[in-house]
């Protein structure tokens, strides 16, 4: 496979970017694509990529939903996607990740913030793809949190302990008696064997204008990530 790598391009004079080489289709939308649950929003992306754009009614769960019309599925934090539909979650600081077969054929996205992560929503998408007939899989994770600003409190460190005790040893920092989360360092070593590559976008959307954050100001906007089939 060539080398994967996150860059911006214009999207009909929108700023979204893009893991180029993927082997699906995928795009992450910024701030200045304003909020991405408008339905004028939803709307734009559907007419400009002529694929329908399926969702869900996100609460930071482990839920994963089969893809198989248009439109709010339901409560969810991750999709499976059949047929030609594009799959998408709302970020401004969880991680959207994205999974593909190395055809672009067996494809899935899911919303990760700790707490889906505390529930290995990554890891449960991955193995249903592998269930479903994937033979390998590549991963990436689009703009969200990430260690440098992901400050977090004694009892969420306590939480991953309880659950993944030898991963939790290795994503949390102290930094002058402050302690932070990496989660993009959780889901690489989570996901280390079930998928043969994990690639990250390495923008933390807290401390970038760029993007939706919903630490820095407290936002109801979000981003969208999005994934689909190679067709």
């Amino acid at each position: 496979m060539d080398k994967i790598y996150y860059q911006l391009k214009l999207i009909h004079g929108q700023p979204f970017g893009t893991f180029a080489n993927f082997p699906a289709f995928n795009l992450f939308s910024t701030r200045h694509f304003g909020n991405a649950k408008d339905e004028a929003s939803i709307r734009w992306i559907e007419e400009k990529t002529g694929r329908d754009l399926a969702y869900a009614s996100q609460v930071h769960g482990s839920t994963i939903l089969k893809a198989d019309k248009k439109g709010n599925l339901g409560e969810g934090d991750g999709l499976i996607l059949e047929n030609n539909l594009l799959g998408g979650v709302f970020t401004a600081d969880c991680q959207p990740i994205i999974f593909s077969d190395l055809k672009g054929q067996h494809v899935a996205v899911v919303h990760a913030g700790w707490q889906g992560a505390l529930k290995g929503i990554a890891l449960k998408a991955a193995k249903t793809l592998l269930d479903s007939g994937a033979k390998e899989l590549v991963a990436a994770i689009g703009p969200s949190a990430r260690p440098c600003c992901y400050e977090v409190q004694e009892d969420l460190y306590e939480k991953f302990a309880g659950s993944w005790p030898k991963e939790s040893r290795q994503v949390f920092y102290r930094n002058d008696g402050r302690l932070f989360l990496d989660l993009d360092r959780f889901h690489q070593l989570i996901l280390e064997g079930v998928v043969s590559k994990l690639y990250h976008a390495n923008q933390c959307t807290i401390c970038s204008k760029d993007y939706h954050s919903y630490r820095r100001e407290k936002t109801t906007a979000r981003q969208i990530g999005i994934v689909g089939r190679r067709i």
